[in-house]
């Protein structure tokens, strides 16, 4: 009996033991946040993951924990009241904040990873605020010759706000995450900056583009969606959809590249590009990533990403469209008997809220469609009431079809 306890108490150690070493643990005080939901939100790519998730006690008080191998940014996320970002890495650290109104009077222990993160944002903030004051100056004494002195000490003084986050940033070290999120907090606001001149777009652009893709470190940052969308901004400007095509193209395959080794980044990151280029219209910038990654027997892709891009292949000029069989009710046996040099088959039904607002459209354009481009509309319905299906399809000018 007391082997048989003795080895239950080593079995019991050696278990908290490997937790420990798994894990690390955030503890805090939100006095503000009292028997309150409380999680850490992760990030992956373009999406955001549940880290750990608790309930503040009756003084504000919580302890969560997260993965040893999990280094990243983070947000702690209080119910209704905050979020607050933090960077974990093998740290055990605790938080406290009295108001979520200040939030210069958050207090981290025990974290260089937030306490560098902290110290390089107020210095941001400051640089800012003392640039916003000179660059208002600069204009007022720019082109006036007795005062080109104040000129270049306003011109030193820019330079030398513009370079204090990056040398604060340069002087931290690589095993620090801090490094890598400050350095892509930086190239971030670049692409924001408004009114850039020339020179800076093109700088933005090129130190967007140098970005190592494949960084596990960019991957779990939460600026990964940012990013994209900020670069999309900055080339929808171009006026010429061509040129626009042309330049995300590049990206693509840029991208592509980078990630092709690492299937979790690659399947995440072309979702979600083929997503935006669908949703901005740029079909051809999604056909022609799709294709290149289907063609590409380097790039390994998911099952939920596969059928996203296999769909290109299959819409591809020059491959036949499926056959469409339309129920016994419409003139035509399948899409094949129709006759028009284009057939537009819309899928729709009366209690989908986007087809109330679309098959109008349609309305006004059969018309047009049938006498210029010599287009038919069949519209098949996934209705199940016959009464319903008749009503919604009751004033539509083009052929409609339904199985019930």
């Amino acid at each position: 009996m007391k082997k048989n306890l003795v080895s239950t108490l080593i079995f019991v150690l050696l278990v908290q033991l490997t937790f420990g070493q798994n894990s690390h643990q955030i503890k805090g005080t939100f006095v503000s946040a009292k028997d309150k939901e409380i999680r850490i939100m992760g990030f992956a790519g373009t999406r955001d993951t549940l880290i750990s998730q608790t309930k503040t006690d009756s003084l504000g008080n919580f302890n969560m924990s997260y993965s040893k191998n999990y280094r990243g940014a983070a947000t702690i996320q209080v119910k209704d009241l905050t979020n607050l970002i933090v960077l974990l890495n093998k740290e055990t650290m605790k938080i406290t904040w009295a108001d979520f109104k200040d939030f210069d009077g958050v207090k981290f222990n025990n974290t260089l990873e937030n306490t560098w993160f902290q110290e390089a944002f107020q210095i941001n903030m400051e640089a800012q605020k003392r640039l916003a004051g000179l660059n208002y100056l600069l204009p007022l004494y720019k082109n006036e010759i007795n005062k080109k002195e104040w000129t270049a000490q306003l011109n030193t003084e820019i330079a030398l706000e513009n370079g204090r986050f990056g040398a604060y940033q340069k002087q931290l070290s690589e095993e620090f995450y801090v490094k890598s999120y400050l350095k892509y907090r930086g190239v971030f606001q670049q692409m924001l900056k408004e009114n850039k001149t020339k020179e800076e777009e093109i700088a933005a652009e090129n130190a967007f583009l140098g970005l190592d893709f494949s960084s596990m470190d960019l991957y779990h940052s939460g600026i990964v969606k940012d990013f994209f969308d900020a670069y999309f901004k900055q080339v929808f400007k171009l006026e010429n959809k061509e040129l626009i095509v042309k330049k995300i193209n590049i990206f693509s395959e840029l991208v592509k590249s980078s990630i092709q080794s690492k299937p979790i980044i690659l399947n995440n990151y072309v979702e979600y590009l083929v997503k935006q280029y669908e949703k901005y219209g740029l079909l051809e910038a999604a056909e022609h990533l799709a294709l290149s990654l289907l063609d590409d027997n380097k790039c390994r892709m998911d099952a939920k990403t596969l059928p996203l891009l296999e769909q290109y292949k299959k819409m591809a000029i020059g491959n036949v469209a499926p056959q469409v069989v339309f129920s016994n009710q419409l003139k035509y046996k399948s899409s094949s008997d129709i006759k028009a040099k284009y057939k537009v088959i819309v899928f729709g039904a009366s209690w989908c809220e986007e087809c109330k607002v679309e098959l109008p459209q349609f309305k006004e354009y059969a018309e047009i469609f049938k006498t210029k481009y010599d287009a038919e509309i069949v519209f098949v319905s996934i209705d199940t009431k016959e009464e319903e299906f008749k009503n919604f399809t009751k004033d539509f000018p083009f052929a409609s079809t339904c199985d019930l």
